[in-house]
């Protein structure tokens, strides 16, 4: 079952972004790591304070690659964790 949007806010966590997705009725963890962002932003250098602007950019191919992580089965933890490679 492919993940989908939900309300919740993301948040900036060390050089993260977090931000929640729904599996059903479940609610599934999802981080970008910064070299991601940097990546989508094709800035090396993206500040701290930028996190949330360039995830907000890029959320709908974040929420996709994060979905498809989860349907592969391929999580860290409990958690669905997006990297430069994925994108």
């Amino acid at each position: 079952m492919p993940l989908t949007p939900n309300e919740e806010a993301p948040v900036v966590e060390g050089l993260a972004v977090r931000w929640t997705m729904s599996n059903g009725a479940k609610r599934q963890v999802c981080w970008v790591r910064s070299a991601a962002l940097e990546k989508l932003e094709g800035n090396p250098d993206l500040e701290r304070s930028a996190f949330l602007d360039a995830f907000n950019r890029h959320r709908a191919l974040l929420e996709a690659t994060a979905s498809d992580i989860f349907d592969k089965g391929k999580l860290d933890g409990p958690n669905v964790i997006v990297r430069k490679e994925n994108i």
